[in-house]
């Protein structure tokens, strides 16, 4: 299958979606009081309707088509042949918000939805220093957004060592999508550390 063009290079608007989501789902959370089973069905719904219909479309050329072109400007060229990041990011936020407290795992999912695509944009316009498959100056980023982005809800001596150890966990989450594993793997560290320091 031919992949659309538009695919490929660099994703304003998947970066733009990436961070609005997150940003959304927390701040609908916490505006609307809504408990844990009743966010818990939303996502898993979610993330239910995103599997199937990638597995759908992995199976029928003409439902992958008409996916890659419809959604040109945010699908990548990998996911013409797998599942898609949004849907690996449903399952992530999904035991994110299952495993962990509330604190925690929303403060997580914020984290990868402003330090992720903030991250990948200035790793792919300035990055020059390679670092684990991407590069120190996206790694910084991450690191430093995910830093500020803690210490709303989180000590500064917890936020800073969660950040920098999610910030290096992204860079290692391959062949792992990090859209699965570092929302978990942020709500775990900010649980531990807030219970030790």
């Amino acid at each position: 299958m031919e992949i659309p063009k538009a695919t490929q290079g660099k994703k304003i608007w998947r970066a733009v979606l990436h961070a609005t989501s997150g940003t959304v789902l927390v701040a609908g959370v916490l505006a609307f009081d809504i408990d844990k089973p009743k966010y818990l069905a939303v996502v898993a719904s979610i993330f239910t309707l995103s599997l199937v219909f990638d597995l759908l479309r992995l199976r029928n050329e003409g439902i992958n088509r008409f996916f890659l072109e419809t959604f040109r400007r945010l699908a990548t060229p990998r996911e013409s042949k797998s599942i898609a990041s949004s849907t690996w990011l449903a399952l992530g936020v999904l035991i994110t918000l299952t495993f962990f407290p509330k604190t925690a795992a929303l403060s997580a999912i914020l984290v990868h939805s402003w330090a992720d695509p903030a991250a990948g944009y200035i790793g792919q316009k300035w990055g020059k220093r390679p670092l684990l498959g991407g590069s120190v100056e996206g790694t910084m980023t991450f690191a430093f957004i995910a830093v500020l982005t803690l210490n709303i809800d989180h000590s500064l001596q917890v936020s800073f060592c969660s950040g920098c150890l999610c910030a290096f966990a992204e860079r290692l989450a391959w062949p792992i999508d990090d859209n699965l594993l570092v929302p978990p793997f942020c709500a775990g560290i900010l649980t531990a550390l807030t219970a030790l320091l």
